[in-house]
C-alpha cells in the first residue's frame, strides 16, 4: 500500500526550504495512474483568478489612459521613482534565493552577464550612430541592466529551476516576484531618468496628450474674440497649436505651438514682443509648454504686468525626437533657411506682434540654446536677442569628422560661417543682448557659457551670466527662464515693461 508522504530539507545557500510533495489524487505513481480527484480548475484556482485580476486591471488602465484619465499623475518624483527601483530589485532578489544553488550559481552568472553585455551593445550602438552624443550618467546602465535582467530571468522562473518544487506557496512566491519584478523595473527605471532630465512632468506629457486650446491659432482666437474687437479676454494666456510652413526652406518639421498672453486680446495693447522657444534634442518642440514650464512663467509675468508678456512661438528645428540640425542649411534639411525665413514672414501676417528685430528674440535649452546663439550672431536683422541655456560654443554632432560630414556636407567654409566664436571675433554688434545659463552641476555648460559670454562682450553683445542649481535638465532650465524673463522684457521694450511704457 503506498501511502502519502512529504520531505522536507534546506537549501544550504539559501536557507530556503525544499519541499518534495507527496504524490496526490490524479498522479502518477510509479507508473500507476492514480483515481482522479478534484477538476483541474479548482485546484488552478488562485491561479485563475490572479490571471483574471491580471487581465481586467490591465483592460481597465488601457481604458483610463486612452481617455486621459491618467494624464496629470506626476512623473517627477525622486522619492516614488527611487521606492519603484527598490521594489523591483527586491522582487528580482527574492526571485532568485529560493530559486536553488544550482541555479544561482550556473544560470544567474550568466543572465547577469548577458544583460551587462546587451546594455553595453545598446549604448555603444547609441554613441557610434550619433544617436546620443551628449554624456550620461553611468547609473543610467544600472538601470538599463536591471530591466534586461528582470526581462531575461523571467522565462527562467516561470519553468522552476531543476530541484525546485513546481508547486506550494514557495512557488508561487517567486514566480510572482520575477513577474512583478518586469514591470516595476522598467517603470522605475523610465521615473529616474526622467527626473534626471524632467522632459516628461507627468503621464500625459509622456504619452503625447497635448495641452492646447485647439487645433490652431484662428480656432482660439474664434472662441475668445479676436484681438483688436470686442470680446471675451482671458485672465491667462491661450496656449494653441501652431504648424509653420516651410514655404522657402521646405523643412520637414514637427508641430509647434504659441503662447499668447491675455493682453494679446485687447485693442489697446501695441504690438507685442515674441520670442522662439526651441528644445533640445532628443526631444519634442512642445515640451517647453510642458517641461520648462514657460506658459506658468509667462502667465506668471502678465499677472504683475496687466496682462502683458512676450508671444512664445515654439517651433521645431530637429524634424524628429533624435533629429538634430543644430539649426543650418545641410544634409540635415534647410533649418537655417526655415528659423529665418519661413518662421518669422508666418508669424508677421498671421498675428499681431511686432515687426522690429529689436523685439524679437530666441530661446534655447540645449542643442536649442546653442541655436539661439548661433542665429542670432549670423541675422542680428531679424533677431537681437539670445537666451542661450545649457548650450555649446557651436554647432557639433559629436566628432569633428561626424560633424563636418553630416552637418555642413564636408564644407569647412559653411562649417567657419557657423563658428559663433569666429563669427563674434570678426563683427560688432548694437542693440543685441545674450543670456547665457547653465546648472552649478553642468561643468562642460558652465565653461562653454563663460567663453561665448566673454567673446560676445567683446563683439559689442550686452551679455549676462547665470548658474543656477542643477543639472542639464528641464528643471535647470524652467528655472533659469522664470529669471531671465522680467529683464528680457525690459531690453525687447514689452509694454508696460518699464513705468510709463505702453501701458494698455
Amino acid at each position: 500500500m503506498l501511502a502519502r508522504s512529504t520531505h522536507r530539507g534546506v537549501d544550504g545557500a539559501a536557507g530556503c526550504p525544499l519541499v518534495v510533495p507527496a504524490p496526490r489524487k490524479g498522479d502518477r505513481v510509479y507508473g500507476v495512474p492514480a483515481t482522479r480527484g478534484r477538476s483541474w480548475a479548482w485546484r488552478n484556482a488562485a491561479t485563475i483568478a490572479a490571471a483574471a485580476i491580471t487581465v481586467g486591471s490591465a483592460g481597465l488602465l488601457t481604458v483610463a489612459i486612452s481617455a486621459g484619465l491618467l494624464d496629470r499623475v506626476p512623473l517627477l518624483n525622486g522619492a516614488a521613482a527611487t521606492v519603484v527601483e527598490v521594489l523591483a530589485g527586491g522582487g528580482l532578489v527574492g526571485s532568485w534565493l529560493c530559486a536553488g544553488r544550482r541555479w544561482r550559481r550556473r544560470a544567474l552568472p550568466v543572465l547577469l552577464g548577458a544583460a551587462v553585455l546587451v546594455t553595453g551593445l545598446l549604448a555603444a550602438t547609441l554613441w557610434l550612430t550619433d544617436t546620443v552624443t551628449d554624456a550620461y550618467p553611468a547609473w543610467f546602465g544600472l538601470l538599463i541592466a536591471m530591466a534586461f535582467t528582470a526581462m531575461g530571468g523571467l522565462p527562467m522562473m516561470l519553468r522552476t529551476p531543476a530541484g525546485q518544487p513546481r508547486r506550494g506557496a514557495l512557488a508561487r512566491a517567486r514566480r510572482g516576484a520575477a513577474v512583478v519584478a518586469v514591470p516595476l523595473a522598467a517603470v522605475g527605471a523610465l521615473m529616474l531618468i526622467d527626473n534626471e532630465y524632467g522632459i516628461w512632468p507627468q503621464v500625459g506629457d509622456l504619452l503625447g496628450h497635448t495641452r492646447t486650446a485647439g487645433g490652431g491659432v484662428l480656432q482660439a482666437l474664434h472662441g475668445l474674440g479676436r484681438p483688436g474687437r470686442a470680446g471675451a479676454v482671458p485672465t491667462k494666456g491661450v496656449v494653441a497649436g501652431l504648424d509653420v510652413p516651410g514655404t522657402i526652406s521646405h523643412f520637414h518639421h514637427r508641430s509647434g505651438a504659441v503662447y499668447l498672453p491675455p493682453a494679446y486680446f485687447r485693442a489697446s495693447v501695441p504690438d507685442l514682443p515674441v520670442l522662439i522657444l526651441l528644445a533640445g534634442t532628443p526631444g519634442v518642440p512642445i515640451n517647453w509648454i510642458r517641461a520648462g514650464g514657460a506658459e506658468s512663467t509667462a502667465d506668471a509675468y502678465a499677472a504683475t504686468h496687466r496682462g502683458v508678456a512676450p508671444v512664445l512661438v515654439v517651433v521645431d528645428q530637429n524634424g524628429s525626437t533624435i533629429g538634430d540640425s543644430e539649426c543650418v542649411d545641410g544634409p540635415q534639411g534647410n533649418a537655417e533657411t526655415f528659423l529665418t525665413v519661413d518662421v518669422p514672414t508666418f508669424i508677421t501676417h498671421t498675428l499681431r506682434v511686432s515687426r522690429d528685430p529689436a523685439r524679437w528674440g530666441i530661446v534655447g535649452f540645449s542643442e536649442g540654446g546653442t541655436c539661439a546663439l548661433d542665429l542670432v550672431v549670423a541675422h542680428p536683422d531679424i533677431y537681437r536677442h539670445i537666451v542661450d541655456l545649457g548650450g555649446d560654443t557651436k554647432p557639433s554632432l559629436g566628432g569633428p569628422r561626424h560633424t563636418l560630414t553630416a552637418l555642413f556636407g564636408g564644407s569647412v567654409a559653411a562649417e567657419q560661417a557657423h563658428d559663433p566664436l569666429r563669427v563674434l571675433a570678426a563683427r560688432r554688434y548694437s542693440r543685441v543682448t545674450a543670456w547665457f545659463g547653465a546648472g552649478a552641476n553642468d561643468n562642460k555648460a558652465l565653461a562653454a557659457a563663460h567663453r561665448v559670454a566673454a567673446a560676445a562682450t567683446k563683439a559689442g553683445i550686452t551679455a549676462r551670466e547665470l548658474t543656477v542649481a542643477g543639472a542639464h535638465n528641464w528643471q535647470f532650465a524652467a528655472a533659469a527662464f522664470t529669471q531671465i524673463l522680467p529683464q528680457l522684457c525690459t531690453d525687447m521694450n514689452c509694454p508696460d515693461a518699464a513705468a510709463g511704457t505702453g501701458t494698455p
